[in-house]
């Protein structure tokens, strides 16, 4: 079981962040666009870019190409932006995607924003709490886990403790060791 962490939502849910533009690039318009998403790749694949400040739409990008920049874990993005000034304007803005847009996971992979507030129970049935958050340690996710009495609880997600994640039902069912809980 793992989630893929990066692309968390951001506003109303609808939209969810896939990088942010750190800087302008030479001068012929191109952006530097940091990824926050674990397929990267996309930019080379997306025809637009639309860009939000602090939430708000600002304007579409036509992406003209799309480039690694080797080295930096970064993409180089040419764009409709006549020159290195105008590409200036949008540095810190964030790239949002549609809900609908987000790539495909592998099977008994999701996204962190399809388990928060899901019900955890036990192997019995017996209700334990809401998935909250997520904290990533490395290697793989912890759920954040608080229950009725608004304690919180950590459980790593994977398979030796989490048995069943069921979104059409809302739950997961986890399997518990002593001292765990």
């Amino acid at each position: 079981m793992s989630t893929s962490s990066k692309n968390k939502s951001q506003g109303n849910g609808k939209k969810i962040l896939v990088g942010y533009i750190s800087s302008a690039h030479g001068v012929k318009g191109e952006v530097v666009v940091v990824p926050l998403t674990d397929f990267p790749e996309r930019f080379r694949r997306m025809d637009s870019l639309d860009l939000y400040a602090e939430g708000t739409f600002v304007r579409t990008l036509r992406v003209t190409s799309a480039r690694r920049y080797e080295g930096k874990g970064k993409w180089i993005v040419g764009s409709d932006l006549p020159d290195r000034n105008e590409a200036e304007r949008y540095v810190g803005m964030s790239i949002l995607v549609d809900a609908e847009e987000r790539m495909s996971l592998p099977e008994d992979s999701f996204w962190v924003d399809d388990l928060i507030g899901l019900s955890v129970q036990d192997g019995e049935g017996n209700v334990l709490g809401v998935v909250e958050d997520f904290i990533s340690s490395g290697g793989h996710e912890i759920y954040e886990i608080t229950d009725k009495e608004g304690k919180r609880h950590y459980i790593p997600a994977v398979e030796n403790f989490v048995k069943d994640i069921d979104l059409s039902s809302k739950k997961i069912v986890v399997e518990l060791i002593e001292g765990l809980w």
